[in-house]
This record gives structure tokens, C-alpha cells and sequence, in this order.
């Protein structure tokens, strides 16, 4: 029988390639999920037109977890926190003053550790597991959910472990406390699995599955309110179109670093997944949500 959670040997599978490696071709804040374009026509290829866009993410991501702009005391979650933009964003920018990340990899835990940012640090621990001394005021978890659950997983199996997240997410929480979602899910596809194939879910994202909307909105409902949903497919397809440009301008290099059946391989599934947002068969949705004061029983 399945696990409902990815496991941490799946998780350093695809994030702990090499740190060098991504950093070739991801923009410079090292952000591995959809930027927030505004629209403009620039250059993709240009490192700076991205990593733009992915700052425009992270200030999003904060305003929808209720950190205030100018200030003050607040106790930040990243629930999967990758190599840990989000998080020195939050610090430098003087939007929180204690800033805690959660990941499954040792090798994104060690990059954010050597940058010694103050009021930062990442744990090498999942959500399941976490227990701080005292509640936060507000949680992000961007491009995590899609590893909530496992490839397979049964559609009860789905729901619990689903709704066991949002469960833990309210016990973390501070009355009146607000949390900010990122994720990808199938949209205008039939079938338990969608448009993801056994490629990606084997050779590149192994133990790996997406939720659908209503998984979302059924699990997270006793526990939080939905404050403000948006979906934006062409945000993710944007920025795979330019990771995959910076990839192959940097080829040779990251062939020298991983090998270049490695390099083949994600090529491959950089454009793959941007077709599948193209033709809408999956979607990016980010999600504010607020703490409800008491959970709904029944």
C-alpha cells in the first residue's frame, strides 16, 4: 500500500541533484516554482526580468499570510521551503523578525544554514513533525502540497491526508492567524492521474501527485476560510519557458556538473510540464486562507 506523504529519500531524489545545478539555470533568489508576471514582454532568458517576478511572488505570498509591510514582531512557517528565497525575502525586507523553514532535503537546508541570515533557520523536518514553542503568525507553503500525497494514494487515503495538513497548519497557528498556499493541480482532465505521465513521476518528481481543487477546498474548510483564490496557468508555463531557455544556454556547463543524461532528462520535463499548462490541462492556484477560531466538527 501506498504512503500518503513523499518520503524524504524521494524528496532528495529530485532537490538534492546539485545546488550548482539549479543554480545554472533558476534566477538568482534559487526560487524552483512559478514566478508572478506582470505581464510585460521582457526578455524570459533575462535573469533579472525573473527573479522580478519571483520577488513579486514572495511579497504576494506574504500580504496573503497577513504580514503586515511596515513591520513589527511576526513569527513566519514555510511549509516546504525550498532553498529558502521566500524566507530571506521576508527577513531582509523587515517584513518578520523570526523566520522558520521546513524541508525534507539536507542539501536546501545546508544552503540556507551557510547564508547565517539572522532571525532565519531551516529544519530538516516535515510538517507532521514539527512543533515549535510557540504558535506563528502566519504560514507560506509554496509548491509543496503537490507532495502531500503519493502517486496511487486512495481517494479516502487522498482526503485524509489532505485534511490532516490543514489540521496541523490550524494547531500552528495563532487565533486569527492567516496562511498563503501555492500549488499546482489537474484541471480539465478525467482520470485519478491526469496529464501526468511516468516519466515525471518516476525519472524526475518519484513519489509525487497533484490534488484537484475540490481536495483543497474539502480538506482545508473546518479548519480555515478561503480568503482569495486565483488561478494562473500561464504563470507556470511562463516560467518553465524560462528556466528551460536558461538550461539550454548553459548546457555544456550543467552536463559537466550532473552528467548530461540528467541535463537530457530535465529538458524533457521542463517542457513537458510547460505544455501541459498550455493546454489546460493543469493549473497554478495560490490560496489565502484564514484560521477559523474553532475547527468545524461533523
Amino acid at each position: 500500500m501506498p504512503t500518503a506523504v513523499t518520503s524524504a529519500s524521494d524528496i532528495e531524489f529530485h532537490y538534492d541533484v546539485s545546488n550548482e545545478f539549479y543554480g545554472l539555470w533558476l534566477d538568482e533568489t534559487l526560487t524552483y516554482s512559478a514566478a508572478l508576471w506582470d505581464g510585460s514582454a521582457a526578455d524570459d532568458r533575462d535573469g533579472a526580468a525573473l527573479a522580478r517576478a519571483q520577488r513579486a511572488k514572495f511579497a504576494h505570498h506574504l500580504d496573503l499570510a497577513g504580514v503586515p509591510t511596515d513591520g513589527g514582531v511576526f513569527r513566519l512557517l514555510d511549509v516546504g521551503c525550498g532553498w529558502g528565497g521566500l524566507l530571506d525575502f521576508a527577513v531582509t525586507s523587515g517584513r518578520v523578525t523570526q523566520a522558520t523553514g521546513l524541508t525534507l532535503s539536507r542539501a536546501q537546508r545546508d544552503h540556507v544554514r551557510a547564508a547565517a541570515r539572522p532571525g532565519l533557520d531551516v529544519v530538516l523536518e516535515s510538517w507532521e513533525e514539527h512543533r515549535p514553542a510557540e504558535p506563528y503568525d502566519g504560514i507560506v507553503s509554496v509548491g509543496a502540497f503537490e507532495h502531500f500525497v503519493t502517486k496511487g494514494t486512495p481517494r479516502d487515503e487522498r482526503a485524509d491526508a489532505y485534511r490532516a495538513y490543514f489540521e496541523r497548519c490550524h494547531a500552528l497557528l495563532r487565533p486569527g492567524a492567516s496562511m498563503s498556499l501555492q500549488t499546482i493541480a489537474y484541471d480539465g482532465v478525467t482520470g485519478p492521474e491526469g496529464p501526468v505521465g511516468a516519466f515525471v513521476t518516476t525519472d524526475i518528481f518519484p513519489g509525487a501527485t497533484l490534488p484537484r481543487l475540490a481536495e483543497i477546498t474539502a480538506a482545508c474548510d473546518p479548519y480555515f476560510s478561503v480568503e482569495a483564490l486565483t488561478s494562473r496557468a500561464d504563470d507556470y508555463a511562463r516560467t518553465l519557458a524560462a528556466w528551460s531557455a536558461r538550461l539550454a544556454a548553459v548546457r555544456e556547463e550543467a552536463s559537466a556538473l550532473v552528467g548530461a543524461d540528467t541535463v537530457r532528462r530535465y529538458r524533457v520535463y521542463l517542457r513537458a510540464c510547460e505544455s501541459t499548462f498550455l493546454r489546460g490541462a493543469a493549473t497554478l492556484y495560490r490560496i489565502g486562507l484564514r484560521r477559523r477560531d474553532e475547527a468545524l466538527r461533523g
